[in-house]
């Protein structure tokens, strides 16, 4: 019940603080966006990257077990 309360009220005072400060807040937004789809694609090309250097190593050690067999 207790957890239920602070978070009401941690709420209620996001709130407050959005709607007292929004033109501060669309501020924040707008340099936010970029820098997270900025952080978002370098996220996507390193997974891509280390998906690409593993894809060589799987395909060698499946040919040496067929061919061990």
């Amino acid at each position: 019940m207790k957890h239920i309360i602070i978070g009401l009220i941690a709420i209620t005072l996001g709130l407050w603080g959005i709607v007292v400060n929004w033109y501060q807040f669309v501020d924040l937004l707008w340099v936010l966006i970029p820098m997270l789809v900025l952080i978002g694609g370098i996220v996507a090309l390193l997974a891509g990257i280390s998906n690409f250097s593993d894809a060589p190593s799987k395909i060698k050690s499946e040919a040496s077990i067929e061919t061990a067999e």
